[in-house]
């Protein structure tokens, strides 16, 4: 069985990577990989605009660019079935 990664970004709207893994294990490293990503970039602006509040707006833009870098995007791994896969 194949297993793809799905993304709800906003933790609404659902849309399919295209990423295919041949087991579970490697699907969900993928997805927390894409997770520690968006918490490694939210953490380098929250870092700046602490140091800089007038220039980034904080903490007014905290909400906004929580959903702007993806902090509340989510993956989930689901079954597939890809091309040439006879089970």
């Amino acid at each position: 069985m194949k297993w793809m990664l799905l993304v709800f970004a906003f933790g609404t709207s659902m849309i399919r990577t295209g990423l295919v893994y041949d087991n579970l294990d490697d699907c969900v490293k993928a997805e927390q990989t894409m997770r520690s990503e968006y918490t490694r970039v939210y953490n380098q602006w929250l870092e700046w605009a602490i140091a800089n509040p007038k220039d980034a707006y904080y903490p007014k833009s905290q909400p906004l660019m929580q959903k702007r870098i993806g902090v509340q995007t989510i993956g989930t791994c689901v079954p597939t079935a890809s091309h040439g896969d006879d089970g």
